[in-house]
């Protein structure tokens, strides 16, 4: 494996992790990735996300199979190169590709730039290659983030997708206070959606459970009291059911904000004070059933928390559109209830009898793809 595999698979596991964590690493071979012993895999970490590599890694030794280790934190500099230079000496080689080649990224704090992953698999034949990408990875991922199938996920986010995609307007209300009213217009700005699964030259984006847009209009107040997830590093205690944050919106623009507790006002200040940073570029559903909890790191975790959440900052409609913020923070709510007029609403804890079938992406409805999640942009720690 090299990096003396992995320092001995660190330690064999340093501390234990709890069963919880093992079962989702199976979950992730399993239900996600659908390993194959015929498959080779390259594995990516940082250093920041060696022990969860690390499980990873055991788990596939277990299995008889070996994956090519690549240290992302060994690649310095803004060129491509030294990862091309890195994957040339690795074990790998695209006319050794019998089935497939499983290419697993594991990070936690930062994310890798996708173009050096996608310039150094370009020798690699399209179809025999599936992508994961892990961010904000740890045992709470482990634990929280896989326990629903991709299959799941697909029919829930099919029964939002087309019960929301079919109306111009509706209310979103909370029970710690939120009243949103909302504008649509599928027809120009694109749904994403996060289900777990694989397609041809895209990144699957882990963890999985969620569907967005960016809203035509949006105004009225959120109460966050779930949690935040922030584009930029931070320490802090993500949740906020002590302490929620409520945002005061205009036309999609943030006019007022206020929270009790000052270590998170002050983070949200700062970010709010970043150019567009005070403008709604997502309004996204959490629809992973499997999410029971908020968690405390600041991770991608909560926002699959089934609910509604709202992003501040860059927008989801991809690389260059309407506009670029160098944060995306999300606030989230911890249940909702989606008022649509004519027809029965929709709460939160009804998502998991949500069925339908997903809509293609030639209709404007795309896997999420880490080059175009909002949440995903930055490739170096900005703090907030």
């Amino acid at each position: 494996m090299s990096d003396t595999t992995i320092n001995r698979i660190e330690a064999i596991t340093s501390s234990a992790p709890s069963a919880k964590v093992w079962r989702g690493v199976s979950l992730l071979l399993d239900q996600y990735i659908g390993i194959n012993r015929q498959d080779q895999v390259l594995l990516l970490y940082a250093r920041d996300a060696r022990e969860p590599a690390a499980w990873i890694a055991a788990e596939l030794s277990s299995r008889g199979l070996t994956p090519a280790l690549i240290d992302l934190n060994t690649i310095s500099g803004s060129s491509v190169k030294p990862f091309m230079d890195r994957m040339n000496s690795s074990s790998l080689s695209p006319s050794r590709i019998a089935h497939r080649l499983v290419v697993l990224t594991v990070e936690r704090d930062v994310v890798s730039p996708s173009a050096w992953i996608r310039k150094a698999l370009d020798p690699f034949p399209s179809a025999k290659v599936v992508m994961f990408r892990i961010v904000t990875a740890g045992k709470e991922f482990f634990e929280h983030g896989l326990n629903v199938s991709p299959a799941t996920l697909d029919t829930i986010n099919a029964g939002l997708l087309n019960k929301l995609r079919s109306v111009a307007e509706f209310r979103i209300r909370t029970s710690s206070g939120t009243d949103l009213g909302v504008t649509l217009d599928s027809s120009r700005y694109r749904w994403v959606s996060n289900r777990g699964i694989p397609r041809e030259g895209a990144f699957v984006f882990l963890p999985a459970g969620e569907i967005a847009t960016f809203p035509a209009e949006i105004s009225g107040v959120l109460v966050a009291d779930g949690a935040f997830n922030s584009s930029a590093y931070t320490q802090l205690d993500a949740r906020l059911a002590d302490h929620p944050v409520t945002i005061e919106i205009e036309n999609g623009i943030m006019v007022d904000y206020r929270c009790d507790n000052e270590p998170i006002r002050k983070m949200v200040e700062r970010c709010f004070s970043l150019p567009n940073a005070d403008r709604v570029g997502e309004l996204g559903f959490g629809t992973n059933i499997g999410v029971k909890q908020f968690t405390p790191p600041n991770s991608h975790l909560n926002e699959r928390y089934p609910g509604v959440h709202i992003g501040f900052g860059q927008n989801n409609q991809g690389p260059g559109a309407l506009y670029d913020c160098e944060v995306h923070l999300d606030f989230i709510a911890s249940d909702c209830t989606i008022e649509i007029e004519g027809e029965p609403a929709i709460k939160s804890e009804q998502f998991k009898d949500l069925t339908g079938e997903h809509p293609a992406i030639e209709v404007g409805v795309f896997d999420e793809d880490l080059d175009g999640d909002c949440c995903g942009l930055f490739a170096l720690p900005t703090t907030c």
